[in-house]
């Protein structure tokens, strides 16, 4: 399982929120092995651990977004909750295999759907599955880079035959590039076998 959480800026303690979410995903995905579905029972559980953190701090509301690839046997499962994003990128096409839970908001856009989400409020995270074939490269990140580049942009500086580190790093290079306003984080995956 991979996994990308952003912590959001405009709730108390997001990096808290982010934190506590991955630390739970590591310990829960060592657990159970890797061959069994199990994302849409681990977003339940981190939106838990992230409310009783909320609560412990005294606080109303702190949230994660959360995007996360697992795979099983021959699938792959996309799992998503906010706006960090999951694509593929197949034969120099790059699909976005994530859903955006966002609303116009105050002064920009309002997350829909995160890992904290109140109890009464049930988490419905984005659920889907396909198989995987090698050569597939997946790329999970934070709106820090999809709200400073286009798809286009994204697909030219990864489309390439340069090691995957390398086209992360200019993946984040050209985000910051292009204002930085958010943090940036981006895990790019090749499947070889």
């Amino acid at each position: 399982m991979f996994a990308v959480f952003d912590g959001m800026g405009g709730e108390a303690c997001g990096e808290i929120a982010s934190f506590v979410a991955a630390s739970h995903a590591k310990l829960f995905a060592h657990d159970r092995g890797q061959y069994e579905e199990y994302l849409y029972e681990l977003s339940e559980l981190l939106n838990e651990k992230v409310r009783e953190e909320t609560e412990a701090r005294s606080l109303v509301l702190m949230g994660t977004t959360a995007a996360m690839v697992q795979f099983c046997g021959e699938d792959i499962y996309v799992c998503n909750a906010g706006d960090s994003r999951v694509y593929r990128l197949l034969k120099h096409e790059l699909k976005q295999l994530s859903v955006d839970h966002i609303a116009p908001g105050y002064g920009g856009k309002a997350i829909t759907k995160f890992l904290g989400m109140p109890t009464d409020d049930k988490l419905r995270p984005y659920i889907a599955t396909g198989e995987y074939k090698p050569g597939d490269v997946y790329l999970l990140c934070t709106d820090g880079i999809t709200d400073m580049l286009t798809d286009a942009q994204i697909l030219e500086i990864i489309d390439n035959k340069k090691p995957l580190e390398d086209s992360c790093r200019a993946l984040i290079a050209a985000a910051m590039e292009n204002g930085g306003v958010d943090n940036a984080t981006a895990i790019l995956l090749r499947v070889t076998k």
